[in-house]
């Protein structure tokens, strides 16, 4: 922005605010006239002028002038995020507090660690400047078009407003650079806050997927998912299903037979029929796979543009034929715990934008539709917490809808407390929570995709005897899968021993428990 641009801004935003009024919000009634008004309340439009009209969000209390095309088109969740479009752009609206231990440079530092990967982002605009008593922190970038994505909006423009004890992040998309359609100080002109009016209500995403599986499937499916299935087991045993002489030796000592067990594949260039092998190994052990698919940073740059460009559908379509050939019931977990930091399609590393994974999803869905696989069960799995835990990073935001979904995964470990900071956590206190707000978020069955608890920092014997008799108040978390594994330290020391048969007391507690699943 120029500094002639920028004093015109600031001299209209000063101006508009002496106009408006700022910070009464009373000023406009949800039924006055020209307002189109949410059953709910939570939010309003109102009509300023020909031009222009007034957004209002009532639960994080703040207004804006927006162009006459300008429509809302997502208020699911208002305390979350807001969504408004014209022909060209998608803006998101985020507020964010801050506290001392999260302050606004710390949450936009960390939002746009990103941009250090110069591959696939042009950075075109970055600086700040004080106004009206705020920062204003704009950063403007772009990446090329995905060619897999309908309508890609590949500009973005970020604009990050530092009050007192909170940033509002207003996330600009467009498929054309910004300055060709509108730009965002439009936008920003008018931006005011106030005292929040409203509550969020509440939301849930709804309905069984209408899935045409076949037959075996569809049966497993009742079997261990319906209303009414006990509580069944798994179990991650880093050799199976490709040796499972391990597992059997385990399974011999718990006297307990898993019928689920995990297995990870990667997205890679070439297709080597390793998982369609696996999944015949792991039928011919009487064993259901939650097969799992995630993908790695290649060369400085992110391989899931990649996968939206169609560089890696050679292997996509090999995958899903393998296991559409398979026939047989598979759990598929793409690209899980996406809210996670440590994932590389997670929106930390994709310009801070949810929407890119859920492109990604559903390609990967559309693929495995393409090749018939009338055998999966599919498996949408966030971590237990968001990291970063921003607003922008929420869980929500990252869910592809209902059609794309059968169950939701949770996924929540007792870490231990090796590393600075660690806590010890019970069962309960990391699945109570997580439990609700499953409950309270999605109508689908539930699943512990995989959980296990360190050594390192009390009991792990008694957190397992707690663990048995806490997950009979979770009726509808249908399987449960115990990651036999381990964490290391960047020095190859065992920092989390998630192990299954770490002592012989463990295995007596195990195996004593796990009878009443038989």
């Amino acid at each position: 922005m120029s500094k002639r641009t920028k004093a015109i801004l600031i001299l209209v935003c000063v101006l508009g605010l002496i106009i408006t009024g700022i910070g009464s919000a009373g000023l406009w009634e949800n039924d006055g006239p020209g307002t189109a008004t949410a059953d709910s309340g939570i939010y309003f439009v109102q009509e300023i002028n020909v031009l222009e009209n007034r957004f209002v969000n009532q639960v994080d209390g703040y207004g804006i002038s927006i162009p006459k095309d300008m429509k809302v088109v997502d208020m699911s969740f208002p305390g979350i995020r807001s969504v408004l479009e014209d022909e060209h752009r998608r803006v998101e609206i985020y507020k964010e507090t801050t506290a001392q231990e999260v302050s606004g440079k710390n949450y936009i530092d960390y939002s746009n660690r990103f941009l250090g990967n110069q591959t696939d982002y042009r950075q075109v605009h970055s600086e700040n400047w004080a106004w009206n008593g705020m920062t204003l922190n704009v950063v403007q970038w772009s990446r090329e078009k995905l060619i897999k994505v309908d309508d890609d909006k590949n500009y973005y423009a970020c604009v990050d407003i530092m009050a007192k004890d909170a940033v509002y992040t207003f996330f600009f998309k467009s498929d054309l650079p910004l300055e060709d359609c509108g730009g965002y100080e439009d936008i920003i002109k008018d931006f005011y806050t106030f005292a929040p009016t409203k509550q969020a209500s509440a939301a849930q995403f709804k309905g069984i997927s209408d899935r045409k599986w076949n037959q075996e499937t569809r049966a497993v499916f009742e079997k261990y998912f319906s209303d009414d299935s006990r509580l069944q087991w798994g179990i991650f045993e880093p050799a199976a299903p490709f040796n499972m002489s391990d597992l059997r030796k385990l399974e011999q000592r718990l006297n307990y037979e898993f019928p689920f067990i995990l297995l990870y594949s990667h997205v890679l260039k070439e297709y080597s029929n390793r998982e369609g092998q696996a999944l015949q190994d792991a039928y011919a052990n009487g064993k259901i796979v939650e097969l799992t698919l995630q993908t790695t940073a290649t060369d400085g740059s992110n391989m899931v543009y990649d996968i939206l460009n169609g560089q890696y559908d050679n292997y996509l379509r090999a995958y899903a034929q393998d296991v559409a050939k398979f026939g047989h019931p598979v759990l598929f977990r793409p690209f899980n715990e996406m809210n996670g930091d440590w994932c590389p399609y997670s929106a930390y590393y994709t310009s801070r934008d949810p929407e890119i994974f859920k492109e990604l999803y559903k390609y990967v869905y559309n693929i495995f539709a393409e090749a018939g696989a009338d055998n999966v069960i599919w498996v949408w799995n966030p971590n237990e917490r968001s990291f970063p835990d921003f607003k922008w990073n929420n869980e929500i935001l990252y869910y592809p809808g209902d059609k794309y979904v059968d169950v939701v995964g949770l996924t929540g470990y007792n870490t231990g407390t090796y590393y600075e900071g660690e806590n010890w956590r019970s069962f309960r206190e990391i699945y109570d929570p997580l439990y609700q707000k499953a409950l309270a978020l999605y109508d689908k069955p539930l699943m512990i995709t995989e959980f296990a608890s360190s050594s390192v920092g009390s009991s792990k014997e008694q957190w397992v005897k707690d663990m048995f008799e806490d997950i009979a108040n979770y009726p509808q978390i249908k399987v449960a899968i115990w990651w036999d594994g381990r964490d290391l330290d960047s020095r190859g020391n065992i920092a989390r021993p998630y192990f299954i048969d770490e002592t012989d007391g463990l295995v007596a507690i195990f195996r004593e428990n796990l009878q009443e699943y038989q």
